[in-house]
């Protein structure tokens, strides 16, 4: 008499066990990568470590991410600072550049952000990450592109001055702060460099004493 075999009950089997694919997988997958990243940086993550803890096979996460750095990339993606399009008319020049600023700055002030920063200077990250750092450094321009229509109408904003120049000084600045200083990037830094900023932008017939 033959004996049938029972199902395992054994509780913790992998996600990916009958194929179940889909969303779950990938939230999961994401989620245990964004924690490997504040434990372990995005050079020190492991994809191993992330397919163990998100109770997957590491042939599951490759399956849908090729590389590390896709992963990572993905991840980093879903908690992206969005700044584009979300810069309020704050009345001046230079209200609404410290509120950029301070965008930026809880963004590099977050585990997930100082990873993003070095992620974007560091050679040894893959392709995918790489362009997602330089994107995600870079999406404050398109708040730049509607202060600077503001700022023009209220006769704050010289002409000849590209917003891109006027982010590489805000963004530049905050980075040095924060990973070469290793300093607080507080209000009143932050201040600070908007008073030179806003001070270099205005017409010269309007500019402060």
């Amino acid at each position: 008499m033959s004996r049938q075999k029972k199902p395992s009950s054994r509780p913790g089997g992998r996600r990916d066990a009958g194929r179940p694919r889909g969303a779950p997988i990938e939230d999961a997958v994401l989620s245990r990568t964004l924690e490997e990243l504040v434990e372990h940086g995005i050079e020190g993550a492991s994809v191993e470590r992330i397919a163990r803890a998100a109770e997957v096979n590491k042939t599951s996460v490759y399956r849908r991410w090729p590389t590390k750095g896709a992963l990572v990339a993905a991840a980093l993606e879903r908690v992206a600072l969005e700044l584009g399009g979300k810069l309020e008319d704050q009345g001046s020049l230079g209200r609404e550049l410290e509120a950029l600023g301070a965008h930026v700055a809880a963004l590099l002030e977050s585990p997930l952000g100082r990873s993003l920063a070095r992620a974007a200077m560091a050679e040894s990250v893959g392709v995918e990450l790489a362009a997602l750092a330089l994107r995600e450094v870079d999406r404050p321009r398109e708040a730049v592109l509607g202060l600077r229509a503001r700022a023009q109408a209220r006769g704050e904003w010289r002409d000849g001055v590209a917003p891109e120049t006027v982010l590489a000084l805000l963004v530049g600045a905050l980075l040095h702060r924060a990973l070469l200083e290793r300093a607080a990037l507080t209000p009143g830094f932050i201040a600070s460099i908007v008073e030179v900023i806003a001070g270099g932008l205005k017409p010269a017939g309007v500019r402060s004493e």
